[in-house]
């Protein structure tokens, strides 16, 4: 089956990483990277499985210092209106509530087991189900739609990306988080070289993360859905490490995000080996 690269249309690519016989491609002609698995463009399947309870310790404890972060650096407004697609649980939505009374936000997520936790546990009535495209939103009425771990899910984000554009006000900011392509696949080869290929393991994600980016092809696409100025930061780490227990991993791991913080520093953003990419865009005011 031929894949075309989603920014060019390209279907020249080289293979760069096999995750248990699924092919992760570089095109050849741009340099985006992309699974060949054929994802559903909207899999509801993340959070629906009835049998697994959701890790709390993660999903909330742990990222409540990046969500922190988030909240000092960007919502230095006092009011305004936000909205973050695939909110998951809901714990930034609510995070954003609780600290920034002046701001209105507002979730939307696929999996209705998650926005029932979010409804009964969290008590939210502003984190809603189905496809934001489907929401009503008026346009170019909010200032902040956040993204958190959503657009390497997406096999085709343009039209997301569209969507997105269209509720935004002139000038208003998009912003996004998505893994550092260049650190997981040196991660993922260092793996398999210790330890050998291991069959169920996801070294890249191969059937979720069907789009991988560097900074820049996450910036093509947003210029290609009308979005401009993209600016990258490290915001802190989210202080666990997913499938350990260890202390010293997550020292490690906060040693990690002080050392790639410094180097993004001194190279005035051009050199970033962290974990993650954090990327703000703003929409075209013409």
């Amino acid at each position: 089956m031929n894949h075309n690269c989603i920014l060019c249309e390209s279907q020249d690519h080289v293979s760069v990483f096999d995750e248990n016989g699924i092919a992760i491609v570089k095109c050849s002609y741009c340099g985006h990277v992309y699974s060949t698995y054929e994802q559903d463009e909207h899999y509801e399947g993340y959070w629906d499985d009835p049998t697994e309870e959701f890790d709390l310790e993660w999903w909330d404890t742990a990222h409540r210092d990046i969500y922190d972060d988030f909240i000092n650096r960007f919502l230095k407004e006092k009011n305004g209106k936000l909205l973050d697609i695939g909110c998951g649980l809901g714990f930034f939505v609510k995070k954003v509530g609780s600290d920034r009374s002046g701001w209105t936000a507002i979730g939307y997520e696929i999996s209705e087991r998650a926005v029932a936790f979010a409804r009964e546990k969290n008590r939210m009535d502003n984190v809603h189900s189905g496809l934001v495209q489907d929401s009503g939103i008026e346009k170019s009425s909010l200032d902040i739609v956040t993204l958190w771990d959503v657009i390497e899910h997406i096999p085709k984000p343009h039209s997301l990306l569209d969507y997105i554009n269209s509720v935004l006000k002139p000038g208003g900011v998009l912003f996004m988080q998505t893994p550092n392509f260049p650190f997981q696949l040196w991660k993922a080869k260092l793996k398999v070289l210790i330890k050998g290929m291991k069959p169920g393991v996801h070294y890249l994600e191969a059937k979720d993360h069907v789009n991988n980016y560097y900074m820049e092809t996450l910036a093509r696409l947003g210029e290609q859905t009308g979005f401009e100025n993209p600016k990258y930061y490290i915001l802190k780490p989210i202080m666990s490490v997913a499938g350990s227990k260890s202390k010293l991993a997550l020292i490690a791991k906060v040693l990690y995000y002080h050392v790639s913080r410094f180097i993004f520093w001194i190279s005035r953003g051009r050199w970033n080996i962290s974990n993650t990419l954090f990327v703000t865009m703003t929409k075209k005011k013409n």
